[in-house]
């Protein structure tokens, strides 16, 4: 048997009753001692009843008839704890709505609906193990909801189960055809084994009978940007916003495409440094279409972004003037200009470096190595390697290899003979200027890459099976960066270790 979630005493009920009735919140009094009600047997109700004062007698006698009246039906006494239950949820009382879910179904084992709630109650106490039970009761019951067979998907995924969660998708999918939740989630799914006909379809499938869903939106549109489907990838690209990433400013002074010619633009940073320099690359291009444009940034991007567009108005995060005209967000930037794949480029590269960095020079190539991105990125496990495998690279005679690296994560390649530089790398633009005086960088998917390349340094990338959308597949070029190499995981390789010995043997290349 699971423990049984913590459940209030009669008291602590009736003490949560006067609060409520003391701040005049009927319903949670009313649901308060409905749920004492259904807690106590007669004598112990009675007990209660005659210690009351008598102006109160009369309401809470109505309230313990109505428990008695519901007690009478499983599965009135089980609706009535799914009412209590959701009235703790609103209340912040996860572990008292759980009790009344477990409450629910031990009144009524046939009703399929509060063994679906039972379900979400334990998915949100963090127990897989425990929600599937309770959806598998549920699906039995009624196997032809589509909601529970999505859960039961979620269940099986969060338990390594992939196999079954697809077939829970398809199942709920086979019930409700576009299932908005079961389709982005099984779409995924097809997305992480490269299935990406697979992929498109399923959400397509959603977006078809719910146009304005924004998640498999936001989806499709990694799919599409990977195969280069630029148009429609950008659309969906905009959904962005409807579905987690932070918009800086207001909707309604967004530009929408409409000519600017006179007006002051704001273009704002959005998401990572990687993405910024990504972009900044079109800033001039924009200028050309308004009358007074001004580039928000990360701070840390400030004297870089400065150096490298000196005609462009740049502020730091937070400095931005008042009295623009109209904003963009940076990525917007990809729909609004039409770029596809013959625009990316540019004539040249787009950042400045200057020759302020001292690096030792010994006579031998100078390579640049960076292993590990944001710990917080989502899709950091995937991307960042543990410095004890990258290292394998280093080590050949005729290199001199610098660390790239910054934050904890530079401490790692301590007492290895690679080069720390410590304080040259305070901001892009000062590691830009190291980057500038090495003969090669290799770097995992991270800012770092992105900063290379923009300089026109020669960079090799190392991505992830299913990487990043910038970086599309089966290729080792990138449309986005002249001077990179992609070096790809491939599919069915067990962790980088192939990867890395491919590199390691072109750098033995470079020496020949």
């Amino acid at each position: 048997m699971p423990d049984e979630a913590a459940s209030p005493t009669p008291d602590q009920l009736w003490e949560k009753a006067a609060e409520y009735l003391e701040a005049n919140e009927t319903e949670g009094a009313q649901k308060s001692l409905l749920h004492w009600a259904l807690l106590l047997d007669a004598e112990a109700k009675a007990a209660w009843l005659h210690r009351l004062p008598p102006q109160l007698v009369n309401a809470v006698s109505s309230i313990v008839r109505t428990a008695e009246t519901l007690s009478s039906n499983p599965n009135d006494t089980a609706l009535a704890w799914v009412s209590i239950g959701r009235t703790w949820l609103d209340r912040d009382q996860p572990e008292w709505a759980h009790a009344c879910f477990v409450s629910a179904a031990a009144a009524a084992p046939n009703n399929d609906g509060v063994h679906h709630e039972l379900g979400l109650s334990w998915h949100r106490k963090n127990e897989p193990g425990q929600a599937m039970n309770a959806f598998q009761q549920a699906a039995q019951l009624n196997p032809g909801h589509a909601g529970t067979w999505h859960n039961l998907g979620q269940c099986h995924q969060q338990l390594g189960q992939a196999g079954k969660a697809i077939e829970a998708f398809e199942k709920a999918l086979a019930i409700e055809p576009g299932h908005p939740l079961a389709g982005v989630e099984l779409g995924t799914i097809r997305l992480d084994g490269l299935d990406l006909a697979g992929a498109e379809a399923c959400l397509s499938g959603v977006i078809e009978r719910h146009p304005d869903n924004a998640a498999p939106r936001r989806n499709r549109a990694q799919v599409l940007l990977l195969q280069g489907q630029f148009p429609q990838g950008w659309i969906d690209f905009g959904y962005r916003f409807q579905t987690g990433t932070r918009e800086h400013y207001p909707a309604d002074t967004i530009w929408n495409g409409e000519p600017v010619g006179d007006k002051k633009l704001l273009i704002h940073f959005e998401q990572g440094l990687g993405d910024t320099v990504m972009f900044s690359r079109f800033l001039p291009q924009v200028q050309s279409l308004c009358g007074e444009l001004v580039f928000e940034c990360q701070p840390t991007l400030l004297t870089l972004m400065r150096r490298s567009f000196p005609q462009i108005e740049i502020v730091a995060e937070g400095d931005a003037p008042g009295d623009f005209d109209l904003h963009l967000p940076l990525l917007s930037l990809g729909e609004r200009l039409g770029l596809d794949e013959s625009s990316l480029l540019g004539d040249r590269p787009c950042l400045v470096a200057t020759d302020r960095a001292t690096l030792p020079d010994s006579g031998r190539l100078r390579v640049g190595l960076a292993w590990a991105g944001n710990p917080h990125h989502t899709k950091d496990a995937t991307r960042s390697i543990a410095w004890e495998q990258f290292a394998t690279i280093t080590g050949l005679d005729g290199m001199d290899y610098f660390c790239l690296q910054v934050g904890p994560r530079a401490d790692d390649c301590r007492d290895s003979g690679v080069i720390s530089l410590g304080d040259p790398l305070s901001d892009c633009a000062a590691t830009a200027d190291v980057i500038g005086q090495l003969d090669l960088v290799i770097t995992v998917d991270t800012a770092v890459a992105h900063l290379a390349g923009s300089l026109g340094k020669p960079a090799w990338v190392l991505v992830s099976t299913v990487p990043d959308w910038r970086w599309q597949l089966n290729r080792a070029d990138s449309p986005w960066y002249s001077s990179i190499t992609l070096y790809r995981q491939r599919a069915g390789e067990e962790g980088w270790t192939a990867t890395l010995e491919r590199v390691k043997q072109d750098l033995a290349k470079r020496l020949a």
